[in-house]
């Protein structure tokens, strides 16, 4: 059974229950075990697990769905866990609302791609211009501007964080290839396999996160705060993609055999 089979044998009823689910599920990761640094940087935070989520419940259950399981995680999350003194930003929700909404769109345009090499060297070779970027940006500048109040860059920060990207960057490297043949392994047939889900996620956190995030970030917190933004975001992309690459291919192995899914 192809994977749209199964979404369009689902019932109202069913992909209702799913959305439930789902949405809860991504509260918990989202608010409850995420690494979140409100006090310091409010726009960062690092969800164990949260995004894939949120990604497979848009390509199993269609994009108009992961729209407003992105949404209502976000506002449902705000409402029951964030403090009541902390201000709600429709421009965060607006940024989960659109990864549910593109995150099918985007899986399905990259499973026809079937180049191994040619996803892998794209992915590869932005993140090593990242990694130039965020390097040059440190090395050149001496402070860092977070809302009224100035940072100055140390020089041990100008060296710890190139040598702990460059560390994430062999990670991701390192994931990708163990993925791929982790999972063939266990399934004779894949509903995409690990470069395509990586490159998937590297769209996805480029176009949603990187820059439309970034922008809706400027927007809510400030632009004099942009340049910090962006480069947080940059650095989170190194642990959003290996961790949502590992995690959706386990959900994908595991859909499989629950559902008799083949590809």
């Amino acid at each position: 059974m192809k994977l749209d089979l199964l979404r369009s044998n689902l019932s109202q009823v069913q992909k209702i229950t799913f959305a439930g689910i789902f949405i809860s599920l991504i509260i918990i990761l989202q608010k409850v075990l995420a690494i979140n640094y409100i006090p310091i940087v409010p726009f960062l935070r690092i969800s164990l697990g949260g995004c894939a989520l949120l990604i497979f419940a848009s390509i199993l259950l269609g994009p108009w769905y992961g729209l407003l399981i992105g949404v209502a995680e976000d506002l449902l999350g705000y409402l029951i866990f964030d403090p009541k003194s902390m201000s709600f930003f429709p421009q965060i929700t607006a940024i989960y609302g659109l990864m549910g909404f593109v995150s099918y769109f985007i899986f399905m345009l990259v499973r026809q791609i079937k180049n191994k090499k040619i996803m892998f060297g794209i992915e590869i070779t932005s993140f090593v211009g990242i990694l130039t970027a965020v390097t040059l940006f440190l090395l050149l500048n001496n402070e860092l501007t977070l809302y009224s109040s100035t940072y100055t860059i140390e020089n041990w920060q100008r060296i710890a964080i190139p040598l702990i990207l460059f560390g994430l960057l062999t990670l991701l490297t390192i994931c990708i290839i163990f993925t791929e043949k982790y999972f063939k392994k266990r399934s004779d047939s894949q509903l995409f396999n690990a470069y395509q889900v990586s490159f998937a996620c590297f769209i996805i956190e480029v176009v949603v996160m990187i820059l439309f995030g970034t922008l809706m970030k400027g927007l809510a917190f400030g632009f004099q705060t942009y340049s910090v933004i962006l480069i947080t975001q940059l650095m989170v992309g190194f642990i959003n993609i290996p961790l949502n690459t590992f995690l959706i291919s386990y959900i994908m192995i595991f859909a499989k055999r629950k559902f008799n899914v083949q590809e």
